[in-house]
């Protein structure tokens, strides 16, 4: 019998691989499963700066909005409102400072969410560039690789920070560290395959998951190998850590929960489809999207079921889950508010386009960013769209 699953799991996973490795698909680029014939376009979620929302957006830019500003239909860019429209390169191999100068220039959107330290928002792209912009006014602090430079290759899966160094993973296999502040390269970890998700960091240690089934812990001031573990299937989702546990999803249909100490497996949870998204861990209970159009609430330290919510669509983004809502949408753009407790809906509300990113909650507003290029800011309480905003700028 273990065999004969194991049999089964090298199956999907090697049609998965035909799709993502031959045809370039993957969730996220439009047609099947979502291709643009290799155009690039991006899922960026949001994060907060002061009063303010800022995210990647499908054109290649950072842009920040004041929710404030937007509800009043002001001109954009408003008070404290900017646009940053990078340049953006043609992934390459690892850059060093032996790297070879490239001329290649292409547009190319963000996936990777920005992440907010101090006065400095960083972003990843996928042409494989870092940027640290000024988070007021979206002025370029520095840029990483530097000017004239290949790229690291594409960066799908968002940037961390233990609040001095970035970590990020790479389509070229590899985890970096740059310096905050400078941009500075600190070290690399060549790992065995792609890399399309975030690392995490946890007390000195950085985890992460490549598409070669392999989960490594590395010590994060040094970039050495803690340990290394081989599951049975690509690691599809970005890693979140609780206490001793780390936990991710793979193409296997298998939630994982991992010892983070030694890398031994606690539990794994079989569900109908691939766990794309990152789980959120909130007290004990780990809520969980898959492709197979459900929500899950799982007991954390034992993986028990303790409901699971259905909707109309595959359901790719993370979850946003506040103290009594999990706010979940749907790949056909419908966005559902759960109660925490149950997972019984309290309302849901669609904004009529496809959305792979994962929403942004706020109080009782929630932010969701579509395929047609626009923001919607949902009133939760009221179950009404209150502004939406496209970043197809003109």
């Amino acid at each position: 019998m273990k065999k004969v699953k194991n049999m089964v799991r090298i199956v999907i996973l090697l049609g998965i691989l035909l799709l993502v490795f031959i045809s370039g698909c993957m969730p996220g680029m439009d047609g099947g499963a979502g291709c643009t014939g290799g155009q690039a376009q991006g899922w960026s979620s949001f994060v907060p700066y002061n009063q303010e929302i800022c995210f990647g957006s499908m054109e290649g830019s950072v842009i920040t909005l004041s929710p404030q500003a937007r509800s009043e239909g002001k001109t954009f860019p408003a008070e404290n409102e900017w646009v940053y429209v990078m340049k953006t390169a043609t992934p390459g191999s690892a850059c060093g400072a032996m790297c070879a100068p490239s001329s290649s220039v292409s547009g190319k959107g963000i996936y990777a969410t920005p992440v907010v330290v101090g006065d400095l928002v960083f972003a990843g792209t996928y042409s494989g560039k870092v940027y640290a912009l000024n988070a007021s006014r979206g002025v370029v602090r520095w840029i990483y690789p530097r000017e004239g430079f290949e790229t690291v290759g594409a960066i799908v899966g968002d940037v961390i920070t233990d609040g001095k160094v970035l970590y990020f993973g790479s389509a070229n296999g590899k985890v970096y560290a740059l310096d905050a502040e400078t941009g500075d390269f600190v070290w690399e970890f060549q790992t065995s395959d792609k890399i399309w998700t975030a690392p995490a960091f946890d007390n000195g240690i950085i985890y992460a998951g490549n598409y070669g089934g392999n989960v490594y812990a590395i010590a994060a001031e040094t970039g050495k190998e803690v340990w290394s573990i081989k599951i049975p299937s690509a690691v599809a989702s970005s890693i979140a850590v609780k206490d001793q546990l780390i936990y991710f999803g793979t193409f296997d249909r298998n939630l994982y929960a991992v010892n983070k100490a030694d890398g031994t497996v606690k539990w794994e949870y079989l569900a109908g489809n691939w766990f794309w998204a990152m789980p959120v861990v909130r007290d004990s209970t780990i809520y969980a999207s898959c492709l197979d159009k459900k929500v899950y609430a799982l007991e954390a330290e034992s993986g028990k079921e303790i409901w699971k919510f259905e909707a109309d669509g595959q359901m790719v983004g993370t979850p946003a889950v506040t103290d009594k809502y999990v706010y979940a949408v749907s790949e056909k753009g419908t966005l559902y508010k759960l109660d925490r407790s149950d997972g019984k809906m309290v309302n849901s509300i669609s904004v009529g386009y496809t959305v792979y990113g994962s929403p942004y909650a706020d109080g009782d507003m929630v932010y969701i960013y579509a395929r047609d290029h626009k923001v919607y800011a949902v009133d939760t309480l009221k179950n009404t769209i209150s502004w939406n905003f496209s970043s197809a700028l003109k």
